[in-house]
């Protein structure tokens, strides 16, 4: 496959040239770090490891492909030889999967020759950006709901079916319950739900015409009744019932009808489902309703394009509600992905960054780690970004462990935890953070200066470039301000 961008291959094919050579080896050969990290989201669990791992076993290039950056109109036949027998021989250091990172901390990096671990570049976004821009919702959606059932509904938005199994898998160690997907709790051996659809009722509709009899009043049925009983006959194990395809209130009365007319209709009618409306409101009155003719016990699940805020606010004002059925905003309208970077942070042995006229796109320099800083009683106290030869101290820790570590080295590489692994590892950290909200983290004072060091000596004006170019005097202003480099 070329999962590589135009650029990786132009500059991969560049590197390879004499004429861009460094001072002792050609750029290709040289040894370069790139260091991986979000920056978008505030907290996510650190997941995608087997991604990587299946991209970067499977580095082959076929035929067809090569030829087809032989024949690039740039010409890249450089590159594309170096990739024909590609076997990638750097390393890679990363996070244990499931840890719970921050914006802007390296949570991987990978070193080895220039030419060919720059193109390496995608595969780690793709690895990553998925995995924690899912488990990050979930786990909101998870600390917003408290200990109510959450189940992954978001099937049907995804795309395609792998991209859907890889939701139901980040989802699920992020904090979810279960899945309706049916090719994910197959692979993943999590239990499948789901409800009924609106058209199991629309479906009746002859009813309306050849009505049936409703022997306790004499009149007839509405033909909601009908398909409810028909429901609970068909799965007499227990099922619960979508109310709303009319209006909730009639649902309810319908559902509670067909239930009270049998004692197999009561015993399979274990739950409802509010898709429209206030469902606070609307649960609330469903549940009261049905408890004032005598079904309890019910399980009042709640969906309808929720987020975070909808099952926050459901929570305040309706706390009985027993579940979640969460989809579109799960992986279909998603307001905020991680946004995955690479950047290169060494090259030559030699920090580098980029500066960046945008502060927040700006970059670290240095062989980078994570400092975690862990109390006397276990739980976390700060992290620190700092750098990999260097001992922090962190107040107030008992400890301090370092978070990246080896991952992969020369074609060996740690083993994956399950994905139930990952998911107690989640919980756990939850349990030891005191609050992710406002947790402290931040860079080291020794980084802080050599960005700040680097940034200033990259700006410097030492290269008398004003002796052979002219500034026009309506351009002179907007210059960066410069110092003389020392």
């Amino acid at each position: 496959m070329l999962n590589i961008d135009r650029y990786h291959a132009t500059m991969g094919d560049a590197s390879y040239k004499e004429v861009t050579r460094l001072h002792d080896a050609l750029l290709s050969d040289t040894e370069a770090t790139f260091y991986v990290t979000q920056r978008k989201l505030a907290y996510a669990p650190c997941l995608g490891h087997e991604r990587l791992l299946r991209s970067l076993l499977d580095l082959r290039v076929d035929r067809p492909r090569l030829r087809t950056l032989e024949q690039d109109r740039g010409g890249l036949r450089l590159f594309a030889r170096a990739v024909e027998d590609i076997s990638f021989a750097g390393t890679v250091r990363a996070v244990r999967p499931g840890t719970l990172m921050f914006a802007g901390q390296p949570f991987a990096d990978i070193t080895g020759a220039f030419g060919l671990t720059q193109a390496q570049e995608i595969k780690f976004e793709h690895a990553f950006d998925l995995p924690m821009t899912t488990a990050s919702i979930a786990m909101q959606i998870r600390r917003a709901a408290g200990d109510r059932w959450l189940s992954d509904f978001s099937l049907r938005r995804n795309g395609d079916i792998e991209r859907a199994v890889d939701v139901a898998t980040y989802a699920f160690i992020g904090g979810f319950n279960d899945t309706s997907n049916m090719e994910a709790a197959h692979r993943l051996e999590i239990p499948a739900v789901g409800t009924e659809a609106h058209y199991w009722q629309q479906s009746y509709v002859e009813f309306m015409d050849e009505p049936e009899a409703e022997p306790r009043t004499g009149r007839p049925k509405h033909f909601e009744q009908v398909a409810f009983e028909r429901w609970l006959d068909a799965n007499p194990q227990g099922t619960t019932l979508l109310l709303d395809t009319i209006d909730v209130h009639m649902g309810a009365v319908h559902a509670a009808l067909a239930a009270t007319s049998s004692p197999e209709r009561r015993r399979a009618f274990k739950g409802f489902r509010v898709d429209s409306g206030d469902l606070a409101k609307l649960g609330r009155w469903c549940l009261e309703f049905f408890e004032a003719n005598g079904l309890r016990d019910l399980m009042p699940v709640l969906t309808g394009d929720l987020d975070v805020e909808g099952v926050r606010r459901i929570v305040e004002e309706f706390p009985a509600a027993a579940g979640f059925g969460i989809g579109t905003k799960l992986s279909g309208e998603v307001r905020r992905v991680a946004g995955v970077i690479f950047k290169e942070c060494v090259i030559d042995g030699r920090p580098t960054l980029k500066a960046s006229n945008t502060p927040e796109k700006s970059t670290l320099p240095g062989r980078l780690q994570v400092f975690r800083g862990v109390g006397a009683d276990g739980r976390y106290v700060a992290d620190m970004t700092g750098l990999e030869d260097e001992e922090v101290e962190i107040p107030g820790a008992a400890s301090v462990e370092r978070l990246l570590q080896p991952f992969w080295e020369g074609g060996r590489h740690d083993s994956i935890p399950s994905i139930t692994k990952q998911k107690a590892f989640v919980e756990e950290q939850l349990r030891r953070f005191p609050s992710l909200d406002d947790y402290p983290h931040a860079l080291s004072d020794r980084l802080r200066s050599l960005r700040d060091e680097l940034t200033a000596r990259m700006h410097a004006d030492d290269s008398g470039w004003r002796e052979v170019l002219n500034v026009p005097a309506q351009l002179e202003a907007e210059l960066p301000a410069t110092e003389p480099q020392t």
